[in-house]
């Protein structure tokens, strides 16, 4: 599975008081410390400041990318923002492709953001939403997500390159929504070979006492479904063992290489301190 790390967040009050204050050893740590845990991409993320925003992101874009070579998910609402973002990933230099957060059903996004997306050649992350919101049906998610496929062909966006987010709700709300979302997962890819998917884990347990654990269901749970990435807190040992274990038992370990690795390297949390 693929690793997108959560911690760059300007919604999380740390990164906000650190993007604020221009604070970059701490935005700089976080970038680090997830890299070496396992994060594949690194979400960058400046919007609460809205009218600031093209201001912070070149400001983080640039004191992350002094400090790890992993590419970045530039991750913003903001056709702007997002080219601003693509535009100093690749003056950088970097070789591998950043991934662009995100798309909706929404014809002002798809318009304003999927040119960027083929210019730059790079994935993005697709929510299964428009400007009716989130729907309640397994089939009105597929049908956004197959309108979205529709307008990226017309860009020249590959399937391979959209990632489907079929959006989980509070279970809080609405105890059949982690179904509705596995449903929405596993029909999406079946409808249209090649995309891929994620999502985000915490939406899941909004509401609830000991949400980590409810997380943590859910990505096992998302994993044996199909889930192709998750956008996740890199730093929780306990969620990245759990994830190196469920991929071993799945059959998706070749020789349990990663998870042996994952072992030897300290990585496996309470699984590693109790053998």
């Amino acid at each position: 599975m693929i690793i997108v790390g959560e911690k760059l967040n300007s919604s999380i009050k740390r990164v906000a008081e650190a993007i604020e204050k221009r604070d970059a050893a701490t935005i700089q740590d976080l970038a680090k410390r997830q890299a070496d845990a396992g994060a594949d991409f690194l979400d960058v993320n400046a919007a609460i400041r809205v009218s600031q925003e093209l201001d912070d992101l070149t400001w983080m874009v640039e004191a992350v990318l002094a400090v790890t070579d992993k590419p970045l998910c530039i991750d913003s609402p903001n056709p702007k923002a997002i080219a601003k973002g693509l535009a100093l990933y690749k003056a950088a230099g970097r070789s591998e492709r950043p991934l662009v957060n995100s798309i909706t059903g929404e014809p002002d996004r798809i318009q304003g953001i999927l040119p960027l997306v083929a210019e730059y050649k790079c994935p993005v992350v697709a929510l299964t939403s428009d400007e009716t919101g989130i729907p309640s049906t397994v089939e009105d998610r597929v049908r956004i997500a197959g309108k979205i496929v529709v307008e990226a062909e017309k860009y020249g966006v590959p399937r391979e390159d959209i990632y489907f987010d079929p959006l989980v709700l509070p279970v809080s709300t609405d105890v059949r929504n982690g179904a509705i979302f596995m449903d929405s997962l596993r029909t999406i890819k079946a409808e249209y070979p090649g995309v891929k998917t994620i999502s985000g884990l915490s939406n899941i347990s909004y509401g609830l006492p000991k949400r980590k654990i409810v997380n943590r269901a859910f990505l096992i749970t998302a994993l044996a479904a199909g889930m192709d990435a998750a956008i996740m807190d890199p730093l929780d040992m306990d969620i990245m063992a759990l994830l190196k274990a469920t991929e071993l038992v799945l059959g998706q370990d070749d020789f349990c290489m990663n998870y042996l690795t994952a072992y030897r390297a300290g990585l496996l949390g309470e699984v590693q301190s109790k053998a």
